[in-house]
């Protein structure tokens, strides 16, 4: 799986679910940071107070028009 981590909210994104709800377009990309490793994503959310984006890290499916 691929994060999105975004550093100015402090959001991390499933890059596959991410989208326009997500509002990670209005960081800087200097404070993005794409990554597969769960443990580096783990770990900012359990010792850095990261969370994760409720729009697209629960996502379970695409609607469709």
């Amino acid at each position: 799986m691929k994060y999105l981590i975004d550093h100015n909210t402090q959001l991390i994104h499933k890059t596959a679910y991410a989208g326009d709800v997500c509002g990670f377009n209005e960081t800087p990309l200097e404070q993005r940071e794409v990554s597969q490793d769960t443990y580096y994503v783990d770990t900012l959310i359990k010792t850095k107070n990261y969370a994760v984006c409720e729009y697209c890290y629960h996502s379970t499916s695409f609607v469709l028009e």
